[in-house]
């Protein structure tokens, strides 16, 4: 078994429930598969994603998604010591008075 398919048979299924596993990669899908570990995985997923993709690219995907929950966003944006306001979700919630 490669790496990528390693890594996304080491999630939590529930994190996956909605999407088949099997045809996803790692690399093509990391926007997705980064997002939702953030979001909904454990300490463990999120442990394992954060080393598969390194912190650099996790904060790039993470500053870039079009929605986070605030509770992510807070918590990233202390993890990586920036403001909650070079989030893209979080401009566009502020934006759409949410």
């Amino acid at each position: 078994m490669t790496a990528k398919r390693e890594f996304i048979a080491g999630l939590a299924p529930h994190l996956l429930w909605d999407v088949d596993a099997a045809s996803l990669d790692a690399d093509t899908h990391a926007a997705f598969l980064i997002c939702r570990v953030m979001e909904r995985g454990g300490s463990d997923d999120v442990r394992c994603a954060w080393s598969y993709y390194g912190e650099a690219r996790v904060r790039d995907v993470l500053l870039q998604a079009p929605s986070l929950t605030r509770k992510t966003v807070r918590f990233f944006a202390n993890q990586f010591r920036i403001p909650c306001e070079a989030f893209r979700s979080w401009q566009r919630e502020q934006h759409w008075g949410i």
